[in-house]
């Protein structure tokens, strides 16, 4: 057979394919970009948030306006009711934003003297804020009962806010639905697929898919679906990316513009700078604008300081690539931030979880929970600064890669552990969002790299820094994103280290292999045996290899995918692809070296 073209692969997207699912062409040459490059790649995927996708609406489009306006002005009705409820429900990514923002909102809304109406749901609860919890996202039954007890004994007027960015999770279509059934709620969908694309696969215990619910809930008065397309995520799929700074940026101004509309309300006739009614939202179209311009700004300042943010990424990626650690040490908001983009990383990129790992300074505390209840779940849930110092320090490397994480300033505890963590030899960081340029008395003695990203205002309201918390999270993305690409996680755009631990995941690696390495079925089965087993397959053991026998031997593996691609090339021994892993992480860069740049080059 022929070698060229062979290493070649197709883009997955199509006219019915899930635009949050599809390979992104901006982004398909990550796995060979140089850290500056990476981040650049990444630059230009954000900007789609902005600049809009193809010929769908956008962010800036007028549906979407109107549909911000008209949720903005129900959610100010229940500021100004004593025992209304705000229910913010999510899955994975979207279920850890629905925790930040309600404990955030519910802040804010103190401050304001206003009753505090917010209330996270997550499937698999809690415990999903560290570790995913596949399973609990597909439950019918969980959705009910979370939202059951939720609600208990509540006859108020209530709202729901549902976070799917595929448009996707059975777990927030379900609740959706049985809000609707409730006249005293009115429901919200958030997702970043058109209605049309919404998941129609059937779901075990349920009769319905989410397309179903989502098609029977548009004919609702009580219903908003938000959905502006973002476009396609710079890693295929990985919607804690472009998924979770859209809901961010969308939540957070629909938030702010309630907030406001009540304010403009509690002022006499003659004072006030807007007019606006249940009937006439068309006033409110500029407050959003303004808003969303302010955010874009802060994508922008996310990205306005490259070489400093691709040196943070070179680190990283050298500290996977070394078989060191990455640790977020920081802080209220900033803190959180790296605890979530750190729990994002085993499910993406098929990492350990202690790869990277966030410390928070006030522990679970900050989101309202007993830490000791936590820390009881293992030793994967004790997030606090304590625990970093006293478990983590004394045992930590000098590969290991300690980043401070701050908004505005840095806290002193995550000062001193910095300068702890250069003591035992480990490279240290510091990303910096800030209005203004940090003075040198501010910042941590002994510190290895700073990377600030200087952005044109905190937040929208005085006790608010969302649109520097944008920014930190785009840099925290960033660098993981770009850490796993370096260590080899990533082929093309398209993540390839999937820890293979049932039949449906052994059936994904198998056409994964097929199509990333331009091979048949067959010679993709015979590569993944290779793989597995340490050595070539007979005709007969590739046939008489039970996929539960492969499974059993695969689980907890890594790199089963990436030395399949490469067995694939029929150019490797298995020791052979082994070593050549070690020296380069990077599969793509280890076909071109062998095979020549152009048999494998994505194309779409």
């Amino acid at each position: 057979m022929a070698a060229h073209g062979r290493y070649r692969y197709r883009d997955n997207a199509s006219m019915n394919a899930p635009i949050t699912e599809s390979r992104n062409c901006l982004t398909e040459n990550l796995d060979i970009a140089d850290p500056v490059g990476i981040v650049r790649l990444l630059r230009q995927a954000d900007a789609q948030m902005f600049s809009g996708f193809d010929t769908w609406p956008g962010l800036l489009d007028e549906e979407s306006l109107e549909a911000m306006a008209r949720v903005a002005w129900q959610l100010s009705r229940l500021f100004k009711h004593e025992g209304s409820l705000v229910l913010l429900s999510g899955a994975g990514t979207s279920g850890r934003f629905a925790h930040l923002l309600a404990t955030e909102f519910n802040r804010i809304l103190r401050a304001e003297r206003l009753p505090e109406v917010f209330k996270p749901l997550m499937a698999g609860g809690e415990q999903a804020l560290i570790q995913a919890q596949e399973a609990a996202e597909d439950s019918v039954s969980l959705a009910s009962k979370d939202l059951t007890a939720a609600i208990e004994g509540n006859t108020a007027p209530k709202m729901f806010i549902g976070i799917t960015a595929g448009l996707s999770a059975p777990y927030v279509a379900a609740q959706s639905e049985l809000c609707l059934q409730d006249d005293s709620f009115h429901s919200v969908v958030l997702g970043f697929n058109p209605a049309s694309l919404a998941r129609a696969t059937p779901i075990e215990e349920w009769d319905k898919t989410v397309k179903d619910v989502l098609d029977s809930s548009l004919e609702s008065d009580r219903f908003t679906l938000l959905n502006p397309v973002v476009g396609p995520e710079a890693v295929t799929g990985s919607t804690r990316m472009k998924g979770g700074s859209a809901t961010k940026i969308i939540l957070e101004t629909i938030f702010r513009l309630a907030v406001e509309i009540v304010q403009e309300e509690a002022k006499p006739a003659g004072e006030r700078t807007l007019e606006f009614s249940a009937d006439n939202l068309i006033p409110l179209r500029g407050r959003l604008l303004e808003q969303i311009g302010h955010f874009s700004r802060a994508v922008d300042a996310a990205y306005s300081n490259v070489p400093a943010l691709a040196e943070l990424v070179r680190l990283a990626g050298t500290a996977l690539r070394s078989d060191g650690r990455i640790h977020y040490l920081g802080r209220g908001c900033a803190g959180m931030l790296g605890i979530i983009d750190a729990s994002e990383c085993p499910p993406t990129f098929g990492a350990d979880l202690y790869d990277v790992r966030g410390y928070l300074r006030e522990g679970w505390e900050f989101l309202g929970y007993g830490t000791a209840a936590m820390k009881s779940k293992g030793k994967a849930y004790d997030i606090t600064h304590k625990y970093f110092e006293q478990q983590v320090l004394p045992d930590i490397s000098k590969g290991d890669l300690v980043i401070g994480v701050a908004i505005g300033m840095v806290g002193d505890n995550t000062a001193r552990l910095l300068q702890e963590a250069a003591v035992f030899k480990a490279k240290t960081a510091l990303l910096l969002v800030t209005t203004e340029p940090p003075r040198a008395s501010d910042l941590p003695d002994s510190l290895g790299h700073l990377c600030v990203l200087q952005v044109p205002r905190a937040g929208c309201l005085p006790t608010m820094n969302n649109e520097a918390e944008l920014a930190l999270k785009l840099g925290l993305n960033a660098i993981t994103t770009g850490a796993h690409t370096m260590a080899g996680k990533i082929f093309g755009n398209v993540m390839i280290d999937l820890r293979i631990s049932n039949s449906k995941l052994y059936d994904r690696s198998r056409r994964l292999v097929a199509r990333l390495a331009g091979a048949s079925d067959d010679d993709a089965r015979r590569a993944l045996h290779h793989a597995v087993f340490k050595k070539q397959p007979t005709e007969q053991e590739l046939a008489g290899t039970a996929i539960g026998t492969i499974v059993q031997r695969a689980v907890g593996r890594s790199k089963i995918i990436p030395l399949a691609i490469l067995l694939a090339t029929r150019r490797f021994t298995y020791e052979e692809a082994e070593e050549r892993l070690l020296q380069e992480p990077r599969v793509r860069r280890i076909v071109q070296d062998v095979l020549g740049e152009a048999s494998a080059s994505p194309v779409s």
